[in-house]
């Protein structure tokens, strides 16, 4: 006998808008089915807890959104998902980034019907409105505003914002050694509930929350104190005709916010009157050596330049990882003397 699902867990990406938008979505489709919502906001790194206690639910429709399969402990996840399915559950996974083929064909082996659905030209919470939601108005809205920031458009002001309160919230919390899950609820439920509209003011383009707009304010304030402090640090290498910047991510600095700065000209002066040119490819090197990785011109290819440091992502954004490390500018040399030995991100002109 068909055993019926009573309850619904999103798990879904920590770091940014578009994994909180992809759970409100994944949120919205639960209410409408009469499904217990839970949820569980995670990172890279973090997989073998989360999936420990995936492996624990009974009768759970299990959507993950926003994260890629980490092939390292594909056997640990694959292990705890039969479990969970044995025990009445279902696998929805909703993403965009780049899968091996051995992830893609271990998923599907999967029983009870698994739905996996991975398209690199969206967002996952366009993947998630599309899905689940496709007629609803709110998750439309939600999408639109996951792509603005996933395919870093800075077009719409709310959805800027919305990822600096989404970085203030995080950062907080990891410094104070929170459950970043209970802090991002909130606006999780809220953006689920309302969309845009439940926390953002239109007319004065403010935050609802005037604690939030105060922090967020702050935040941009004493972020681009530090960006420029660390353009200062940089270095700089042309290789194969491409100009390759490195700059050290401070603390409580996103990649993205790192590379959007880095990407424009108009930030590029230094405090010596020294006017740098905008890098094809910009790496930022986080104190843990994770890498983050875009680009400032259509030169490169962000992801193949990933693929030399354990890491994937798309063209024009991607992220990799180079290991603890005590030398910054031996960092340096290490990473230009490996781009110099391919040329396979290069895109011809």
């Amino acid at each position: 006998m068909k055993r019926k699902m009573d309850s619904l867990l999103s798990i879904s990406h920590d770091k940014d808008v578009d994994g909180l938008a992809s759970s409100a979505i994944v949120r919205r489709y639960a209410l409408s089915r009469s499904l217990e919502f839970d949820v569980i906001l995670t990172d890279y790194g973090n997989f073998q807890d989360v999936f420990a206690a995936v492996a624990l639910r009974r009768n759970t429709l299990i959507i993950i959104t926003d994260l890629g399969m980490d092939d390292l402990v594909l056997d640990f996840i694959i292990s705890s998902l039969e479990r969970a399915i044995s025990q009445g559950c279902r696998i929805v996974w909703l993403d965009h980034h780049q899968w091996s083929k051995k992830a893609v064909a271990a998923i599907q082996s999967l029983g009870n019907k698994p739905i996996l659905k991975v398209n690199h030209d969206h967002c996952a919470a366009e993947i998630s409105h599309k899905v689940l939601m496709a007629n609803d108005e709110i998750s439309s809205e939600l999408a639109s505003i996951a792509h603005d920031t996933d395919f870093n458009l800075r077009e719409i002001d709310s959805a800027s914002a919305l990822t600096d309160a989404l970085s203030v919230l995080r950062f907080n919390a990891m410094d104070r050694k929170e459950d970043l899950t209970e802090i991002l609820k909130p606006l999780l439920f809220k953006l689920a509930d309302d969309g845009m509209s439940g926390l953002w003011d239109t007319e004065t383009k403010r935050f609802k929350d005037s604690l939030l707009d105060q922090r967020v304010k702050y935040y941009r304030k004493e972020k681009s104190k530090k960006m420029r402090k660390a353009l200062s640090g940089h270095c700089d290498e042309i290789i194969h005709d491409r100009l390759v910047r490195i700059v050290e991510l401070p603390h409580g600095v996103t990649t993205t916010d790192l590379g959007t700065f880095l990407s424009d000209e108009s930030n590029l002066r230094l405090d010596d009157d020294t006017i740098l040119p905008v890098a094809d490819l910009v790496i930022t090197l986080s104190q843990g050596g994770m890498l983050g990785l875009r680009r400032g011109k259509d030169t490169v290819l962000c992801n193949i330049v990933a693929k030399q440091f354990n890491g994937g992502g798309h063209p024009y954004a991607a992220g990799g990882e180079y290991g603890s490390y005590e030398d910054f500018e031996a960092v340096c040399s290490d990473i230009f003397l490996s781009l110099s030995k391919v040329k396979d991100w290069i895109i011809d002109q």
